[in-house]
């Protein structure tokens, strides 16, 4: 009977209403707390840190309330050491203040690799192993040798090469190799061909890229990766065969007019 008229007392809804107005008290002060822990609301745009060097990169991230890390390094030859090469997350991206920004740059000094060993296999496994290692080809030599293709021995810069020195990664590497005897390439069809379709093509025949000539059309790099054959030096015919190692001059362009013609006149060539 007592707890049946406290229910129903003053003091009971007075010590009710309490309760209520502390518990809501603590969930809003709880709601702002991470409203503010995690700056709900609040968006920053991430500056763009491409190119930049990584003092000004720093800099620029402090002045926009953001953080960094250096998250990896490469080497590209053509950009100033030490400046940014990638970011994540990218320019223009809407994040949190505090976000940590993970920057790739440029190593001072490319990376060095022990160089494997290239001598008594053929040009195919050569090719193979120096791209499996992060190499490139340079120039294809040929020397009076016996057996065709095969490699005598590796050079960089003019110096040969022995297994394990330390190479740069990304080098160009000659290569020197038996000429065989009595030996023609067929020369390749590169008509059409971009650019770098083109040069790939040049160095599987066993021929070696001549000259480049860019028309107009051709303005800068971006162009002239999208260039395509228009004009070669050794032009393809069925039975023309020349020397390995010889060089192929090719004329680019990006006009498509220019590229239609010549492919409707290699055609033709062939009709008759």
């Amino acid at each position: 009977m007592r707890l049946k008229q406290f229910f129903k007392s003053r003091a009971f809804y007075k010590n009710l209403g309490l309760s209520i107005l502390i518990a809501v008290a603590l969930v809003w002060i709880t709601l702002q707390s991470l409203s503010f822990y995690t700056n709900h609301g609040e968006e920053i745009k991430v500056p763009s840190l491409y190119g930049l060097s990584l003092e000004e990169s720093t800099n620029l991230i402090k002045e926009t309330k953001l953080r960094h890390t250096i998250y990896d390094s490469v080497y590209n030859s053509g950009l100033p050491a030490g400046c940014v090469l990638d970011q994540s997350p990218k320019a223009n991206a809407l994040v949190k203040r505090n976000r940590n920004i993970f920057l790739t740059i440029n190593s001072l000094k490319p990376e060095q690799i022990r160089f494997p060993n290239l001598i008594d296999n053929s040009f195919r496994q050569a090719y193979e192993i120096l791209i499996t290692n992060g190499f490139k080809i340079g120039k294809l030599k040929y020397v009076d040798y016996d057996y065709y293709n095969l490699v005598l021995y590796p050079e960089f810069k003019g110096d040969t090469i022995k297994k394990n020195d330390l190479i740069d990664k990304g080098a160009h590497i000659d290569l020197v190799l038996g000429r065989g005897k009595n030996i023609r390439i067929l020369t390749p069809k590169l008509i059409g061909k971009y650019f770098n379709d083109a040069k790939e093509r040049i160095l599987l025949s066993n021929l070696n890229t001549g000259r480049i000539s860019f028309d107009d059309s051709v303005s800068n790099l971006s162009d002239s990766l999208n260039a395509q054959v228009y004009q070669q030096s050794h032009e393809y015919e069925e039975n023309s065969k020349i020397a390995p190692g010889s060089k192929i001059n090719l004329w680019l362009t990006t006009d498509s007019l220019k590229i239609k013609d010549a492919l409707a006149y290699f055609k033709s060539q062939f009709k008759q």
